[in-house]
């Protein structure tokens, strides 16, 4: 069956505009009074929360004041400067900011950004449900457990590249139909959009790289035919695929690679601290609104609630074991249903990290399926978050619930389907209702508008603020820093940095002068040798001290 999004005004609104209206309010009632501080609050925290805004400032600034690439930049770790590629720039929501910023303030820009990620999330992840199943109303409900489920509202306490993973499901779809009905045009958009992923995060990009995979895996076994890829319908459109992707995709990639061969970087996290718990897709963890009572289990998880609140919920996992045992009658209404358990089971497994843990104790620690994949990628070896990998379980348990419910609905009367309809929905909102997503109001002290007005005559080192805050106050005062907080580090970079504290430790003051064009310091009476020739002080308030540094 063809589905076209085009179809007369009706069509338009009754696939387009009242989806995207359904999640934006939607939203708003799960993240009450959220929405009230649009314009005066980050919706984010002040750790992770306020790099990505910096990410967007510094993709603004790069691209329309310096008309330089935005994957490198000198205004961190000045005057060597560092390379981005590592880091969770998340360009895209950059080039979005680009656009938004010419008529919005940073912080608004910031929450359309998140409003944006939340409601298309919702949007193509019923556009992927609705082609699968045909059924509107159940292909809501499969949008709303993708987009509003507990991996994503956990991320939404700082991640914003996790944030945005509002291009998955449309990949998978084009991909999809790319496998069904193969066209050049799909070939071309899906790797467009698999870029657009890209953009996003680099964990996204690796896990539907893999489940492309799965599902030409899928194809050949369901056509019994390995080699249809090689067939002159195929062959064309996949050479066209992997060409687009090479000068696309390719590029950030083997950039990556390289700058990761000749430059390694720091600071990946440990897969053992950061891999799903066994009991972590059944017990709501730490950001369910009700938290308090699974306390006893998610306190005792590694990591941090941050990235182990993968709650599936009791309506989900209900309609999948529902979707399981009637899987042969399913299946003659969609045949593709064991391709998305597939990718659930992949994915579930695969998050499991290297070692397995039940309420947070390891049970196992010999080979698991996560190594053997590390060994054949890795680069996966930078990334160190196996528990991210939910995403695809989320994306593929919400199109499974989809298949479930339009079963259930066909072979109940209209009374029974309104009441258990009814019955589902009440646990599905109260299993994922969010607690609140933080609000970060940032109050911009009196020394950063001091520094905004002094000359651009070199670079700034920030001994007294969170490395957070350091970044935001940049995209006040806009001079280079001689440290920065990244997600990755080039070890040259780290190094450096290193050489730069030192001096700092020893009161070397003029060394960070002339080797290293550091102007101004903000640093604490208490821990300075403030009887320097080299310190001339421009502020002091309280500990807070900015100085400026002079030839002695």
């Amino acid at each position: 069956m063809k589905i076209s999004y085009f179809k007369s005004s009706a069509e338009l609104g009754k696939l387009w505009v009242f989806p995207i209206l359904m999640y934006f309010i939607i939203f708003c009632f799960l993240t009450y009074p959220l929405i009230f501080n649009f314009h005066t609050h980050f919706f984010a925290d002040t750790g992770d929360g306020l790099q990505n805004v910096w990410n967007i400032w510094w993709v603004n600034k790069a691209v329309t004041q310096l008309h330089q690439s935005p994957w490198y930049t000198t205004y961190l770790h000045y005057p060597q400067g560092t390379s981005l590629l590592g880091h969770t720039l998340n360009p895209f929501n950059g080039f979005l900011g680009i656009f938004l910023l010419k008529f919005l303030s940073l912080i608004e820009t910031h929450n359309v950004i998140v409003l944006f990620s939340f409601v298309i999330g919702g949007f193509t992840a019923f556009w992927l449900a609705y082609f699968i199943t045909k059924s509107y109303w159940s292909s809501l409900i499969a949008g709303y457990i993708f987009t509003f489920s507990q991996y994503h509202f956990m991320h939404a306490e700082g991640h914003l590249q996790l944030v945005s993973l509002e291009w998955i499901p449309l990949f998978i779809l084009i991909w999809y139909r790319l496998l069904i009905t193969p066209s050049i045009f799909k070939a071309i958009i899906s790797a467009a959009i698999l870029f657009g992923v890209l953009l996003c995060d680099h964990y996204y990009f690796l896990c539907c790289t893999l489940t492309a995979l799965l599902m030409i895996l899928w194809y050949a076994l369901s056509t019994r035919d390995f080699l249809f890829f090689l067939k002159k319908e195929y062959l064309p459109v996949f050479s066209v695929f992997i060409f687009v992707c090479l000068i696309t995709s390719g590029i950030l990639v083997g950039l990556l690679l390289q700058l990761n061969r000749q430059d390694p970087l720091l600071g990946y996290h440990n897969p053992l601290e950061f891999s799903l718990d066994l009991l972590a897709p059944f017990i709501p963890g730490g950001h369910w609104r009700f938290a308090s009572l699974t306390q006893f289990y998610w306190s005792r998880l590694p990591g941090n609630i941050n990235e182990s609140s993968v709650y599936l919920g009791l309506a989900v996992i209900f309609l999948l074991v529902y979707t399981w045992i009637n899987r042969q009658k399913c299946r003659l209404q969609v045949p593709s249903l064991s391709l998305w358990y597939v990718i659930l089971f992949f994915f579930g497994i695969m998050a499991l990290g290297p070692a397995l843990h039940t309420g947070g104790k390891c049970i196992f620690s010999g080979i698991m399926p996560y190594d053997i994949l590390q060994t054949l990628i890795p680069p996966l070896k930078l990334s160190g978050c196996p528990v991210r990998m939910m995403v695809m379980v989320m994306l593929s348990a919400s199109v499974i619930s989809a298949i479930g419910l339009c079963m259930l609905f066909r072979r109940l009367n209209p009374a029974r389907s309104l009441l258990i309809g009814a019955i589902l929905g009440a646990l599905l909102l109260v299993d994922t209702l969010p607690r609140s997503i933080p609000s970060s109001r940032i109050t911009v002290p009196e020394y950063i508008n001091l520094l905004k007005n002094l000359p651009d005559n070199g670079g700034i080192i920030d001994i007294i603020n969170p490395e957070p805050i350091k970044l935001y106050y940049q995209t006040i005062h806009e001079k280079p820093m001689g440290d920065g907080y990244i997600s990755r580090y080039p070890t040259s970079v780290y190094k450096e940095y290193i050489k730069k504290f030192q001096a700092i430790q020893t009161y070397e003051y003029t060394r960070l002068l002339v080797e290293y064009n550091i102007c101004y310091l903000l640093t604490s009476s208490n821990i300075t040798d403030i009887s320097s020739n080299a310190l001339k002080c421009l502020y002091k308030n309280n500990d807070i001290m900015l100085f400026q540094i002079t030839k002695e």
